[in-house]
C-alpha cells in the first residue's frame, strides 16, 4: 500500500491522518512550498512584531492612547493569536496602557458566536483571565461609519470604533473572494453589521473575472475591504502565513494594505499548487478551516477529470460542526441567508461522478453550501473510504491528494 499524510485537527489534538492507497494506483501529493516551511519561535516573532515592515511601532501608535481594541480572526481562521498576542500587550505596556483599557474582539464577521472554551484555545489562558473579550454581534451595537467608494453602506462594530487605537490579528491564505484573506478583511466582513456583509458579498456579482481563488490583483471584493479599513480608521495589521502544522511560518507587521500586499505576494508561492490536472479521485483535505470544509472542492473540481468523470473525497473532519454562517447558510428546510442557494438532488452528479464524505462526527446540515445531503456518501472512517473507491476503480486510477484545500490554491502560472 501507498500511504500519505495529510494534517487533521488543528484546533484538537492538531495530528496526522494517515491515508492509505492500493500499489496499482498512481498517486500524487500535492503539497506547496510554504507548507513544509517551519514555525517561527517566539524570538522570532517577537521581533517582527515590533519591527513593521513600513510605518510607526506599534509602542509608538500606542504613546497618550485611551483604549485599545485588539480585533483577532475566529475559530475558522488557523491564526495561532496566543503566539502574537502577548507582543502585541507588551507593545501597548511599554506605551504605559492598563489591561483595563485594553480589549480583544472576535471578528466574526456573519458567524456564529463563540464560547470561553474556544477563546483559550485561539487566545490562551492568561489572555481570557485577564483581559476582556468580546464576540462582535453584526445584528446589533453597529455604528454606520460611511460608504465605500461603490456604495456599500459601512456599520462597524461600537465598541471597536469606541476605541482610539485598533490593531487587527489575522492570517493570509488563498481564499475564495478575495483572492488572499488577510488586510482589512477582518474589518469587513469581520466586525462589519449584517446589512454591510451582505452589500459586501454583492460584489460577487460585479465582476466574476475581479474575484476568485489567488486572484488578488485588482480583485474587487479586496477593494472594499480596503475602502472599509480606511473608513474603520485600522492602525497596525499583523497578518500570518501558515505551515501545514498549523504554525506561523511568517508575519508581517505595519499598515493593512501593506502586510496584505506583501503577505499576498509570498502567498502565491506558500499556498501554491502547479497546475495539474486530469485526476481520477482528488482527495481534498480540510484542515486550516475545517469547518469550513466545502471551500475545498473548489480545489477538487479544478484538479479532476472533466466532464463529471471524477471522484471527489472531502476529509471534512471538524467534531464542532461547520461553522453557522447567517449569510451563506441554511436555516431551515429551504431557506436561509441572503446569499444562500438551496440545491435540490442530482447538483452533485452534474459536476462530479461521486462526492465521497469523510466526516467522523457528521450532521445532516453540513453540506448546505454545496448540495443535498442525499447526493454525497458520506463515511465515518478512511476504510470506509476505500472501499467505496475500489469499487469504482478496480484496476488503475490516478489519484491527487491536496494536503489543505481550504488554504491551497492552483497556480495556473
Amino acid at each position: 500500500m501507498k500511504t500519505i499524510m495529510v494534517p487533521s485537527r488543528l484546533w484538537y489534538e492538531n495530528t496526522e491522518r494517515e491515508l492509505t492507497f492500493p500499489d496499482r494506483w498512481e498517486v500524487t501529493n500535492l503539497t506547496s512550498p510554504g507548507f513544509e516551511k517551519p514555525g517561527l519561535n517566539p524570538d522570532e516573532i517577537r521581533a517582527k512584531v515590533f519591527s513593521p515592515i513600513e510605518g510607526p511601532s506599534l509602542e509608538k501608535l500606542a504613546k497618550n492612547k485611551k483604549q485599545a481594541v485588539i480585533v483577532f480572526d475566529d475559530m475558522t481562521r488557523p491564526t495561532p493569536v496566543k503566539d502574537v498576542a502577548p507582543f502585541v500587550l507588551e507593545a501597548l505596556h511599554s506605551a504605559g496602557m492598563k489591561k483595563d483599557q485594553i480589549r480583544f474582539l472576535w471578528a466574526l464577521g456573519s458567524h456564529g458566536a463563540y464560547d470561553m472554551i474556544n477563546a483559550r484555545k485561539k487566545l490562551g489562558d492568561d489572555i481570557v483571565e485577564n483581559y476582556a473579550v468580546y464576540n462582535h454581534d453584526p445584528f446589533q451595537n453597529v455604528v454606520r461609519v460611511g460608504r465605500t467608494p461603490t456604495g456599500v453602506e459601512v456599520w462597524l462594530n461600537r465598541e471597536f470604533m469606541a476605541c482610539d487605537l485598533k490593531i487587527g490579528i489575522g492570517c493570509i491564505t488563498a481564499h475564495v473572494h478575495v483572492g488572499f484573506g488577510g488586510g482589512a478583511k477582518l474589518i469587513m466582513p469581520g466586525v462589519a453589521g449584517i446589512e454591510t456583509i451582505n452589500q459586501f458579498h454583492n460584489q460577487l456579482y460585479r465582476d466574476q473575472a475581479r474575484t476568485g481563488l489567488g486572484n488578488f490583483d485588482n480583485n474587487i471584493m479586496r477593494a472594499e475591504c480596503d475602502a472599509a479599513g480606511d473608513l474603520a480608521g485600522l492602525d497596525f495589521k499583523i497578518d500570518c502565513l501558515i505551515n501545514r502544522r498549523g504554525q506561523i511560518a511568517n508575519l508581517y507587521a505595519g499598515p493593512f494594505r501593506s502586510t496584505h500586499t506583501a503577505g499576498a505576494e509570498e502567498g502565491r508561492v506558500n499556498y501554491g499548487i502547479p497546475y495539474s490536472g486530469g485526476y481520477d479521485i482528488v482527495v481534498c483535505n480540510a484542515y486550516g478551516k475545517a469547518n469550513e470544509s466545502a471551500i475545498a472542492l473548489l480545489l477538487a473540481l479544478l484538479t479532476m477529470k472533466p466532464g463529471a468523470q471524477g471522484i471527489a473525497v472531502l476529509i471534512s473532519d471538524a467534531p464542532e460542526g461547520q461553522v453557522p454562517h447567517y449569510v451563506m447558510r441554511s436555516w431551515g428546510s429551504d431557506y436561509g441567508g441572503r446569499h444562500y442557494t438551496p440545491r435540490g438532488p442530482g447538483f452533485v452528479q452534474l459536476l462530479m461522478k461521486k462526492l465521497i464524505v469523510l466526516a467522523p462526527n457528521p450532521d445532516r446540515t453540513s453540506l448546505d453550501l454545496i448540495c443535498h445531503v442525499d447526493d454525497a456518501t458520506i463515511v465515518k472512517t478512511w476504510d470506509q473510504v476505500l472501499r467505496v473507491l475500489e469499487r469504482d476503480f478496480p484496476a488503475k486510477a490516478r489519484v491527487a491528494v491536496i494536503q489543505d484545500g481550504t488554504m491551497q490554491y492552483m497556480r495556473m502560472q
